[in-house]
């Protein structure tokens, strides 16, 4: 069962980003690649989590998750490039996909805007890629829950 996917917020994204850099006409492959990573920067942060709890799925690719850990790639890249965009209760040890499905359906989007740029200033979500702050105050939520 797919928990979320990139290209469910895809559009939002993409509109959000020709607003916000005035773009007209086709997309180029950068701008395109930008966006993915923006549509997928919620998702990508819970499974940098997930990878950091030990909590992947028991076929991750454990090269990429230790490159997540080590911040060579970020959870956005590893959910473009290793998970085909796609986040499934396959990706989730099975110890904890009980709660992630759980918390992610009914708490983390209000956890993620909370503790993000989008909840300080209201940034659009769509709108920017997160770094280690981010990360940090959105992992405290998680710990918590």
């Amino acid at each position: 069962m797919a928990i979320d996917r990139a290209d469910w917020h895809w559009e939002s994204a993409a509109k959000l980003y020709r607003e916000k850099h005035n773009v007209t006409g086709q997309f180029t492959q950068e701008q395109i690649n930008e966006i993915w990573l923006l549509a997928s920067n919620h998702i990508g942060l819970f499974i940098k989590w997930l990878i950091d709890n030990d909590l992947q799925g028991e076929d991750a690719n454990e090269k990429a998750c230790r490159e997540v850990r080590d911040g060579i790639i970020t959870g956005s890249e590893y959910l473009m490039i290793y998970l085909d965009g796609k986040f499934w209760d396959e990706d989730v040890n099975s110890q904890a996909l009980e709660f992630v499905e759980e918390y992610y359906e009914k708490d983390f989007l209000n956890d993620y805007c909370e503790s993000c740029p989008c909840g300080e200033s209201n940034v659009p979500c769509y709108s920017f890629i997160s770094g280690d702050d981010d990360y940090n105050a959105l992992k405290k939520c998680i710990d918590t829950a």
